[in-house]
Parts: structure tokens; C-alpha cells; sequence
């Protein structure tokens, strides 16, 4: 349990820094949750919380790419 906690707090500092590869890892994360709870047939209700969670970070991905800033140094002064 110490390394899952490791790994989440590591693959929530991504989301924080890079929201478009953090989106699709913590993404991934979740779709082997869901997998997981889904095999075991006793965690039906969490697994359903975790694919809303799963869904909510396609989306944050998703616009990740869609508000991206263009790439240069004219974007960052904003000319």
C-alpha cells in the first residue's frame, strides 16, 4: 500500500505540472481500478465512482490539449 500511495501522489504532481499526460496516466490508473473491481464482483459501487472519476479525467485531458498555448515566445507575452 505504501508504493500505491507513492504512485498516486506521483501521478497527481503530473496532473498538477503536465494536465494533458497526467489526464491519460491518472486515466489509465483508473480504467486498471475499475478492471480490478470489476473481476473481484463484490465492489460494483466503487467501481461505478471510479469510472465517473475515470471519465472526469478523459475530459480534463481532453481540454488540456483543446486550451493548450501556442507554442513560441510571443504566446507568453501575449502579442
Amino acid at each position: 500500500m505504501y508504493a500505491v500511495r507513492v504512485i498516486e501522489i506521483v501521478v497527481g504532481l503530473a496532473v498538477a505540472v503536465r494536465p494533458r499526460f497526467g489526464g491519460v496516466l491518472v486515466g489509465t490508473w483508473l480504467a486498471t481500478i475499475v478492471a480490478n473491481q470489476l473481476l473481484q464482483a463484490d465492489y460494483y459501487d466503487i467501481a461505478l465512482r471510479d469510472f465517473g472519476l475515470l471519465v472526469s479525467t478523459v475530459a480534463l485531458a481532453r481540454l488540456a490539449v483543446a486550451f493548450a498555448p501556442a507554442a513560441g515566445p510571443r504566446s507568453r507575452l501575449g502579442v
